[in-house]
């Protein structure tokens, strides 16, 4: 039996298609670098991937996202049975967004899991970096 496992993706908008595809706006690729301390975004967006084995479906989900020094952000989202399982599938795949907002961003570790009803899986988040003043330019006389 493959363990569970989370991921997440951070970016700024998330649109929804009527099909059900996801476009996500502003994707972070890195940690995320603010001016200063604190800066305020008017949201983010944490796609959260949350697999599991065929034979351990979930009975219970909630997502739950913590920037740094802020109070957790959580949202249970619904479960349900698969309707129709291939035999050859050996994975549930679950994607499910969870909006902060406002985000109020202060350097630090973002804390993002999924707490399910035997445990919790870390999903590796970005950090929030202060960025650095640039060097002050040499003068030459």
């Amino acid at each position: 039996m493959i363990p569970r496992q989370a991921s997440v993706l951070v970016c700024d908008d998330l649109l929804v298609a009527l099909n059900g595809k996801f476009t996500m706006l502003g994707m972070y690729t890195a940690d995320i670098v603010i001016p200063t301390d604190p800066s305020i975004s008017g949201q983010l967006v944490f796609l959260f991937v949350v697999e599991t084995d065929i034979k351990d479906p979930f009975r219970s989900v909630t997502l739950q996202v913590a920037l740094p020094e802020s109070a957790p952000t959580r949202f249970q989202i619904p479960i349900m049975p698969p309707l129709d399982v291939h035999p050859d599938r050996e994975r549930l795949i679950v994607r499910w967004p969870l909006v902060v907002s406002p985000a109020i961003l202060k350097p630090g570790k973002i804390e993002a899991k999924v707490i399910h009803e035997t445990g919790e899986i870390n999903a590796a988040a970005p950090w929030v970096l202060l960025a650095s003043a640039p060097p002050a330019p040499e003068v030459r006389h």
